[in-house]
Order: structure tokens, then sequence, then C-alpha cells
């Protein structure tokens, strides 16, 4: 049976650091798509495999977060949509609406 997510997305945009649990020294910038208290949909460059522990911080590096990821959806110019969910974060993720 499909979920409905129930749960307001906040379409803020804030650029983002990714980095695997595996090699957190390997950094890749992002951006935002959309932010929630489970999770956030972001705009990366590189293909990320479903299950893949990640880092998250924002770029001023006050929020961080553990996170993994969901789904990887290709886009146009070799860019792609990255689905993450947190399994711990700080509690300010969620921005002013």
């Amino acid at each position: 049976m499909h979920e409905i997510r129930k749960e307001k997305r906040n379409p803020e945009k804030l650029q983002v650091l990714l980095s695997e649990m595996a090699e957190p020294l390997l950094t890749e910038s992002a951006s935002t798509d959309n932010v929630s208290s489970h999770g956030m949909r972001v705009r990366t460059h590189r293909l990320w495999k479903r299950d893949t522990h990640l880092i998250v911080q924002s770029s001023e590096g006050e929020l961080w977060g553990r996170a993994k990821v969901v789904y990887c959806q290709a886009l146009p110019a070799n860019t792609f949509a990255l689905g993450i969910e947190f399994v711990a974060r700080t509690g300010g993720w969620i921005m002013r609406s």
C-alpha cells in the first residue's frame, strides 16, 4: 500500500554539505528542495546508492544530522534529486514558513 506523507515540507533553500559516514572527509556541496523534521530532498551532482549512510551539515556548520539515502532520482544536466531520511539530527532543521 502506498504511504501518503502528511508532514508539511518547508520549501526553503539551504546549502548543505554531504559526506558518506564511511569517508567523512570527502564532502559534496548540495542545495535543498525541501526540509521536514524527518528528512529532506537535495539536489546533487553525484549518484548516491540507496541506504548509504550520510553526514549532513548546513553550510554554516550550525546544523548537522546523520541520515540514510531513501532514493536517488536522475534529473537533467547530470544532476540528481536525493531523498534522505534523518537517523539523528539537531533540532533546527525545520525552518520558518
